[in-house]
């Protein structure tokens, strides 16, 4: 073989065998093969060593003439090439002699000392590394070369993978980003197929695919049951899991199926909280190679993925969160605004513009607080101020100004925060609570009339009794005196009928009083609302210089009302207006029949009403007393009571309605009166009966006070009745049966309310009922504080006679109750 001619040798199937002219002295300059050289290693040695070597070791003459090739190069290039002896080694490795870039070997060949160079082969499709080392005989002079040729085609792949996803990908957590990431594994394990799926959180069976690659391409994403596929094998070894045998072990897997797989690997991907969020699998069609770098590669990726899958969840949950806040916020009822800390604003919701009417471009910029009511700007302002400073949530209860200059409470929080970059914000979260408002105004209002009415209905109720006394003491004096017919009797009864007069003014005093107290409630007949306000409006302009303009259609519908206490109000009003025009003007009173519901947003029910509205044209009432109108002893005039419009609203409130004002300075003022519509349209008319009535039969009279018992007696007597006095309950109960056991019953029992430490009305009309079914009694009191008054017949009772009355009063109800 020494002698043997390299260039000669004919082809053999044989491993290629080294010229023992190349044993180891013709490498001292080469550092691995010096210590070879002491060894006094053979070629048949140097044979074997290279042959057991999966590198390519290729031996060049001085013109590049391959010389020999170890087991790995023939072995590679047996299919194309059967004998590389001869060849000039760029055949093999480049497929022709004409080459733009001289390839590595030829540094060498023109006499450096070594070359290690990653290159591109096109011939092999691959990376590899290209050592090579001059060849020297022994005279010292170069007469070829000895190369090395390492497949590094996988590890420039991984490289290449990993730079891109360190680097060069696009941008983190977008779906181009995924898809990036599995198309760089499928490089990087040379795999046909690779996938990254993510897991709703707290589902561990369906998931779907945020990015696939197959087979050089991109394909839609698709849902995915983990129940019934490999997916689950991963899921539950927690880290990397891989096969080389995926269709025997996974028979029915869809997706082995449809794409042909033999092989994959795959990692959970685990969020930060140690939750599985999502799946990356590699899979081919051959097996996988190198386990070990797959491993590693595969985790590399998963730790990626979780991550930028998180950001993608969190930056999906944040824009969620802002569109949901978004739309909270423009579809609000309240007002929203985001402020600097100052007060500055720098966002509006858009419902600003639509509630306050102000253009919000025009706002931009502006403090919040150039829209609040001046009496409160200040104090709120500086409240704010220190709630900001402390970065402490607040609450404001204020007016803001709309467009038309009309104020409107709010109830404002104020929450100010600091953002990521340092700044603090503070958003205004405001809603409209005037009408709340307005209900706490007419509750406080009403309670202040109810402590009056307490007070008032004690004083009505004495006052009442002393009345009564001399109401009908004054009215029977009067019918006796006309029975003597005297000549100095016509003045006697002036004098009296004049008495008389002042009885009745006194009356209607306590009647006003009496609307603050409980016991005001109205007894109410159906009525025509028209009717009473035309007699009203004349009345109560008798004398004046102001005219009044009636608007009152045919169709009005009728009303229940206490036709004494709603003209009452009608006449307060009437003389207000009058009073606000000293120098004339025009009342005008209108009607109409309306409908009211809930939007409306009316302090009464659901319902008919019959709307009368008073307007005049004199100054109007200033804005700051327009919520005080209503209260009792409140007034602007001076020599006025405060009484007027609180015993007007007290009224309507009784009557179940509600009255409100509208007003503006130097227009005039209008008052509203809602009256529920009556059930039945059927008025009721009432005959007066001048005459008085007599009778006969035995009368029962229980009264604790001794005047009333005495002149209420001689009413009676006078009228032709026979009576029989009780001071208290057990009193009457006692005579009353004292009358049935001597079968002489009584026609009739005119029983008082209230009787202080003794058995009342109520308590006494219903024992007199078990003792006589048929008892007659009239309820009468001077307190109206008790429902008995508007209802007596639920209490036994056939009629009722309110105090004060005289002797034409009595009479009317005796001929009312006993025909």
């Amino acid at each position: 073989m020494s002698n043997l001619d390299i260039k000669n040798q004919p082809p053999s199937q044989d491993p290629p065998r080294l010229p023992p002219s190349l044993g180891p002295s013709e490498f001292p300059h080469v550092p691995s093969l010096g210590n070879i050289q002491r060894q006094h290693t053979t070629s048949e040695e140097w044979e074997q060593a290279f042959n057991a070597l999966t590198d390519q070791i290729v031996l060049l003459d001085r013109s590049g003439i391959i010389l020999w090739a170890n087991k790995a190069v023939n072995e590679y290039f047996e299919p194309i090439h059967s004998n590389l002896t001869g060849l000039d080694y760029r055949i093999p490795y480049y497929g022709t002699i004409d080459l733009p870039d001289p390839p590595p070997w030829e540094t060498v060949l023109a006499g450096a000392l070594s070359v290690v160079m990653e290159t591109w082969l096109p011939s092999l499709q691959g990376w590899f590394l290209v050592s090579c080392y001059p060849l020297y005989d022994r005279d010292g002079n170069q007469w070829g070369v000895i190369s090395v040729v390492k497949d590094i085609t996988d590890r420039k792949r991984v490289e290449e993978a990993l730079r891109d996803i360190a680097q060069g990908a696009p941008a983190a957590g977008s779906v181009a980003f995924f898809r990036s990431l599995v198309k760089d594994l499928s490089n990087a394990l040379d795999v046909e197929y690779a996938i990254l799926v993510e897991i709703p959180d707290g589902n561990k069976h369906e998931a779907q695919t945020v990015a696939a690659w197959t087979k050089n391409t991109f394909v839609e994403n698709f849902a995915w049951n983990l129940s019934s596929n490999f997916g689950e094998r991963i899921l539950a070894s927690k880290t990397c899991n891989w096969t080389n045998t995926a269709q025997a072990e996974f028979p029915h897997d869809p997706l082995f199926v449809k794409w042909d797989i033999s092989s994959y690997i795959g990692s959970p991907l685990v969020g930060s909280a140690g939750q599985v969020i999502g799946l990356v699998i590699a899979m081919g069609k051959r097996s996988l190679r190198n386990i070990h770098l797959a491993q590693s590669i595969i985790r590399l990726f998963a730790i990626r993925a979780s991550s930028e899958l998180e950001r993608k969840r969190a930056e999906e949950a944040l824009r969620d969160s802002e569109e949901r806040y978004r739309a909270i916020v423009e579809n609000s009822y309240d007002l929203i605004f985001e402020t600097t800390p100052s007060g500055h604003c720098l966002y509006m919701s858009p419902n600003c513009q639509e509630i306050l009417g102000h253009q919000v471009s025009t706002l931009l910029g502006k403090s919040f607080f150039d829209l609040v009511h001046p009496d409160e700007r200040q104090n709120l302002a500086d409240e704010f101020q220190r709630k900001v400073e402390i970065l402490e949530s607040g609450e404001m209860v204020c007016r803001l100004q709309h467009d038309s200059e009309e104020w409107h409470w709010y109830e404002s929080h104020t929450r100010p925060f600091r953002t990521t970059t340092g700044n603090i914000l503070v958003v205004i979260d405001a809603r409209d609570i005037t009408e709340r408002k307005r209900a706490e105004e007419e509750r406080l209002r009403a309670t202040k009339l109810e402590s009056v009415g307490v007070l008032a209905g004690g004083i009505a109720h004495d006052f009442n009794n002393i009345l009564t006394s001399v109401f009908a003491n004054v009215g029977l004096s009067r019918m006796l005196a006309v029975k003597q017919n005297g000549p100095s009797d016509a003045t006697i009864v002036e004098r009296l009928m004049a008495a008389e007069k002042a009885c009745l003014r006194a009356r209607d005093l306590t009647k006003q009083l009496l609307t603050f107290a409980k016991g005001g409630a109205p007894i109410k007949n159906v009525a025509s609302i028209a009717t009473f306000i035309t007699d009203t409006v004349e009345f109560a302009l008798r004398g004046s210089n102001v005219r009044c303009e009636l608007q009152l259609p045919d169709d009005l519908w009728a009303v229940e009302v206490d036709e004494g206490q709603i003209s009452q109000v009608m006449q307060n009003l009437i003389i207000n207006a009058d009073q606000a025009m000293p120098d004339g003007g025009v009342i005008t009173v209108r009607a109409s029949n309306t409908e009211i519901g809930q939007s409306d947003n009316l302090p009464v029910k659901d319902g008919l009403y019959v709307v009368v509205t008073v307007s005049d044209q004199g100054v109007g009432i200033p804005q700051e007393y327009v919520t005080k109108i209503f209260d009792p002893y409140f007034t602007t005039k001076k020599k006025g009571s405060g009484l007027g419009l609180a015993t007007s609203y007290s009224i309507m409130k009784r009557h179940d309605g509600f009255m409100t004002v509208n007003s503006e300075l130097g227009k005039g003022t209008s008052f509203l009166l809602y009256l529920p519509a009556a059930l039945t349209m059927v008025i009721e008319t009432h005959e007066e009966e001048e005459e008085l009535v007599s009778g006969f039969g035995k009368i029962l009279i229980m009264d604790d006070e001794i005047d009333i018992r005495d002149i209420l007696g001689k009413m009676l007597k006078h009228l032709g009745y026979d009576v029989v006095y009780a001071n208290e309950g057990d009193d009457a109960i006692h005579q009353y049966q004292n009358a049935l056991k001597t079968q002489t019953p009584f026609l009739l029992t005119i029983i008082d309310l209230t009787i202080p430490g003794g058995m009342g009305g109520k308590e006494t009309v219903r024992k007199l009922q078990e003792l006589d079914p048929e008892v007659t009694a009239v309820v009468s009191s001077g307190y109206c504080n008790d429902p008995v008054l508007a209802d007596p017949e639920h209490f036994g009772f056939k009629g009722v006679i309110a105090k004060p009355y005289n002797i034409s009063d009595l009479s009317k109800v005796l001929r009312r109750v006993l025909t």
